[in-house]
């Protein structure tokens, strides 16, 4: 069954701990999981080259 715990005596028995001071302002990074590459002429140039020769690229779509 389940166990009734009192919450201030408890509490009473842990130790204090030191208050924690942050040393600078938090970051927050979101990975979206997506790639995003911008396209130079180069590359353009490239893929309607391999167009013509009838190789198909499966790891970039248009």
């Amino acid at each position: 069954m389940a166990g009734v715990v009192r919450l201030n005596e408890w509490l009473a028995r842990m130790p204090r701990r030191e208050t924690v001071r942050p040393e600078a302002p938090a970051q927050i990074l979101l990975f979206t999981g997506v790639r995003y590459e911008r396209l130079t002429p180069a590359m353009l140039a490239a893929r309607g080259k391999a167009d013509k020769q009838g190789a198909k690229d499966t790891a970039r779509r248009p």
